[in-house]
């Protein structure tokens, strides 16, 4: 498979907006950051309330925004007293479903998609 270019790699070819490049370059560094319990999973876990300041946009639209631009990026964002677990393509399903019992979502953990080659994480 040969290598993603840039603009492949940050899924600039599929969000087309200014405010969702920059959302999801937030949201990306964050995932590839890691976690305290957990190593780098491809799951970005932050405040609703914090992350829309960051973005000078209201929580409700910021939310809504994510979940939107997480459809055609083939990713999951799941959202629980202002607590975000955003999972990128290619996310680990044991880390996401940890990630959500102990942050205290209810329920089972969504499935993650299943992804295409581009998106498998190196």
């Amino acid at each position: 498979m040969a290598a993603l270019r840039l603009k492949e790699r940050l899924e600039f070819d599929v969000l087309k907006t200014v405010e969702d490049r920059l959302a999801y370059a937030v949201v990306q560094s964050l995932a590839n950051n890691g976690h305290g319990d957990i190593g780098s999973c491809g799951v970005a876990e932050f405040d609703l309330i914090e992350f829309a300041e960051a973005l000078d946009t209201p929580p409700g639209e910021t939310l809504r925004r994510l979940k939107a631009l997480a459809a055609p990026i083939n990713a999951l964002c799941v959202e629980h007293e202002n607590t975000i677990l955003f999972a990128l393509a290619g996310a680990d399903q044991a880390g996401f479903a940890h990630l959500y019992k102990s942050r205290g979502f209810e329920g089972l953990a969504p499935n993650l998609p299943k992804v295409a080659p581009r998106y498998w994480r190196i």
